[in-house]
């Protein structure tokens, strides 16, 4: 059989993943190849430049000796004409070297100097617009889309958690089809008795203790008795001692009671103490639902001043602003550096929002108004006052001296009703929270679905572009190596003048120069540092309230036959898609179908599987089939005009997107151990690999089973039906090199997999083994797959419990 290799290119061998490390790696090489020019240009200037200093020195030699000797004494001696004929010869040889320097700087040097210089601002430009333009706002575009499908995540969990809280939450005051499921609201207008609470009662305790003390005309000093009920003794399962009696002038605890004592209003009978102000302990800050002291919000504040990245800005009109920072800096700064967030950075964001608009220690800079944006283009400051917050906040604490230590307890103790009515206060104004959760859930979930379709359109746009960037390259540096070569045979041919003292060296560049082919260092090049073949990545939408998909283009065909997970289980066997392909698939090849009868000759049907369809195309027919019914055929009039190659490119491009491909990403190990390194081998060892193939072939899903099955039957039936000049084993080899990566390829390409050939020997073996290979396995998977799962019986239970009667009995 004859060799058939595939003719390597740029635009089929520098495709990654993620794009830009193989356009990464081309142009290196192709920088290198400016730097190949760079050192021609300077190797050929520095010759011309040897061949100007010699022509100077030959024309003009130094003296032979002191005037009136030698050969200047002669009047006319042989001898003296011979040297003076060795004088005149090296001259003519000066001016042979000048115009072989004048040929150099004419021909060679200043024609491919200025060539290249072209050439390498064409090659920066290129860079310029296909890595820091076209592929940056790509790449800012997926960035922004796994930040939208986080918030929409987070937004839809918030939101279910809300709408759970407000339905089982006591004393609800919510009527919403959300949490109107509770029995005690359809249409009963019972009411819910309930006792009060720890943080009620003692906060009903300290409205009355303030009540009493404005109520006095006497401006003395009392004693007040507080004391804690026994639910707030023990905190975390260790106990606590019981509050004694507290003087409110010393803070000096009184004589301990034997046992917590209800509370009661203070006693006015109670002996006068001297006065003295009292000194209000401030209210803590929440900071994310985290209850802090000023003074360690102050010291926080003073850590994230040292530590953060301060810089200056200058805004115009308005001056410089020295140490600034952005939201982004201090929310990340905030989520590494306080312990109590987790490493969360919705709680991080939170902590510095509540810095900035709550407390208002945050200045903006450069905008009106002070809301906090955690965005690397909002720049803040730190208010004189974040520095020294215990002063600000002593002077405006409203809790009285006396009462200090019981809401300290109280607060240490309950930081979740702190943090409770916080949100309260916050909610109270507007719509129920559950309901603006879900809401703001909705408009997440919208906005990642946006982001989805516009990503994946600027996907495909990025890919066109590369593609036709690819071609340009590829011509700009076949180009750039014709023309190496173009100027090293002007630079040979003008050498080559010189006499023949220098004729074997000639000789030895010629030889040189003629085995130095530009085609076959463009192949070597691509071979040496090509990264993978063109495989497409698409973004797909990803719902979390289903399974289903809004595309036909980059799915996974198990989620699609639900036979993944508990849908395997759950869906009652009469319901799932038994022998079924993809709608997108069925209509493609009844469309080929319906092609192969226009086209005028079998080696025109034939040929239609092996075009290179530019990329445009494609991507055009493929967002036309993306935008059609789901899970519905396509008429075949919607293909009437297209192109029988084009239809079958679609086809092999829909193949390259599945994720996973049609043999799944264990299918590459499982089927490299098939065949041998040093390919296939048509002897007895056939029927060994035909059931090794068979069995990698048991382990695919039914629906990859079915979709291979259908692939390889038409292309058989196609190869069966027609008639070439070209042999069969060649066209496959030719068709197994198109279509062998759309049904095997490894899950990241590497060095080696580039390299791997077993794609191609099962295609071909697939096709030609086709009634030995896939009906006797398809017969196999369904005879498995059809038998009844085992049913554990439930045994009926037993009483093993002693009673009487059993005890009574026993002698």
């Amino acid at each position: 059989m004859p060799a058939v290799v595939l003719p390597l290119t740029f635009a089929n061998s520098f495709w990654t993943q993620d794009y830009r490390r193989g356009l990464e790696t081309l142009f290196k090489k192709l920088e290198q190849g400016i730097a190949e020019d760079t050192e021609i240009v300077n190797f050929i200037e520095s010759r011309v430049l040897a061949e100007y200093d010699l022509a100077t020195t030959l024309s003009s030699p130094a003296a032979t000796g002191p005037r009136g000797t030698g050969f200047s004494a002669d009047d006319g001696a042989s001898l003296l004409m011979a040297f003076w004929g060795l004088k005149q010869e090296t001259k003519v040889q000066a001016d042979a070297h000048r115009a072989l320097a004048n040929d150099l700087q004419a021909l060679a040097l200043q024609p491919f100097a200025a060539w290249a210089k072209g050439h390498e601002q064409r090659i920066k430009d290129a860079k310029l617009n296909l890595l820091d333009v076209w592929l940056y706002e790509y790449e800012q575009s997926v960035n922004e889309l796994d930040k939208l499908r986080n918030a929409y995540h987070s937004k839809t969990r918030k939101a279910d958690e809300a709408e759970d809280d407000a339905k089982f939450a006591p004393n609800n005051d919510y009527s919403d089809h959300y949490t109107s499921t509770s029995p005690r609201m359809n249409g009963r207008n019972a009411v819910v008795n309930r006792t009060a609470s720890v943080s009620e009662r003692i906060a009903e305790r300290l409205k009355q203790l303030r009540t009493s003390k404005d109520s006095e005309t006497a401006p003395t000093t009392t004693e007040v008795e507080l004391t804690v009920p026994p639910q707030l003794e023990k905190q975390d399962g260790e106990a606590t001692p019981t509050p004694s009696s507290i003087d409110k002038g010393k803070g000096k605890a009184l004589e301990e009671t034997g046992s917590p004592l209800p509370m009661s209003p203070v006693s006015k009978d109670a002996p006068p103490l001297p006065a003295k102000d009292p000194v209000a302990k401030p209210m803590p800050i929440l900071l994310a639902g985290i209850a802090m002291s000023p003074s360690a919000v102050s010291s926080l504040v003073r850590r994230a001043y040292a530590e953060l990245p301060l810089r200056a800005v200058r805004l115009p009109i308005l001056g410089e602003y020295p140490d600034c920072f952005t939201g982004e800096e201090l929310v990340n700064w905030l989520r590494d550096n306080v312990e109590a967030f987790g490493g969360s950075l919705d709680l991080a964001a939170e902590a510095a929002r509540g810095l900035g608009d709550d407390e208002g220690l945050l200045r903006r800079i450069g905008e009106i108004g002070n809301e906090f944006e955690p965005t690397p283009e909002a720049f803040y400051q730190f208010r004189p006052k974040a520095f020294n917050l215990t002063e600000a906040k002593n002077e405006t604490s409203a809790v009285p001296a006396n009462l200090q230590p019981a809401a300290d307890n109280l607060l240490k103790s309950s930081g979740a009703f702190a943090n409770f009515v916080m949100k309260s206060i916050k909610t109270s104004g507007g719509q129920p929270p559950h309901i603006r959760a879900r809401q703001e859930a909705q408009e997440a979930d919208h906005a990642y679905r946006t982001a989805v379709r516009h990503a994946d359109r600027q996907r495909l746009s990025l890919e066109d572009r590369i593609e036709e960037t690819f071609k340009l390259l590829q011509k700009w540096e076949i180009d750039r190596l014709r023309a190496v070569k173009d100027v090293l045979l002007k630079y040979h041919a003008t050498v080559s003048s010189l006499p023949s003292k220098v004729q074997p060296s000639i000789d030895r560049v010629s030889t040189l120069i003629a085995s130095y082919q530009p085609d076959t260092d463009l192949t070597a090049l691509i071979e040496r540092y090509r990264t993978g073949p063109f495989r497409p990545a698409p973004h797909v939408y990803e719902s979390v309230s289903h399974d289903g998909t809004d595309v036909v283009f980059g799915i996974d065909l198990v989620k699609w036959a639900g036979e993944m997970g508990w849908a395997a289980v759950r869906v009652p066997e009469d319901e799932k898609k038994k022998d079924a392909i993809p709608a997108i698939l069925a209509s493609l090849l009844q469309a080929l179908e319906v092609a192969y009868g226009k086209l005028s000759s079998d080696d025109e049907r034939r040929r239609a599987w092996i075009y290179e369809i530019p990329l445009p195309i494609l991507h055009h027919l493929r967002e036309a089939l993306n935008a059609q019914p789901l899970d519905q055929p396509i008429p075949v009039s919607f293909f009437e005009k297209v192109d029988t190659p084009v239809l079958a490119g679609v086809l092999k491009l829909w193949l390259l997107e599945l994720n996973p491909p049609v043999l799944t990403w264990e299918g590459w190990e499982d089927v490299r151990k098939v065949y041998p390194t040093m390919g296939m081998k048509d002897d007895e060892s056939k029927i060994e690999r035909i059931e090794a193939i068979k069995n990698a072939l048991m382990k695919l899903p039914k629906v990859h089973l079915y979709t291979l099955d259908a692939v390889i039957r038409h292309i058989k039936s196609l190869v069966d039906s027609t008639k070439s000049d070209e042999d069969v084993d060649v066209y496959l080899t030719k068709l197994a090199y198109s279509l062998g990566r759309g049904i095997l390829r490894p899950r990241q390409e590497t060095e080696l997999s580039i390299q791997d050939r077993h794609p191609t020997y099962l295609f071909i073996d697939l096709v030609k083994n086709y009634d030995e290979i896939l009906p006797p396995t398809i017969v196999r998977k369904k005879r498995e797959s059809d038998k009844p799962l085992p049913m554990r019986k439930r045994t009926a239970l037993v009483d093993q419990r002693i009673n009487r009667r059993s005890v009574a009995s026993d002698p």
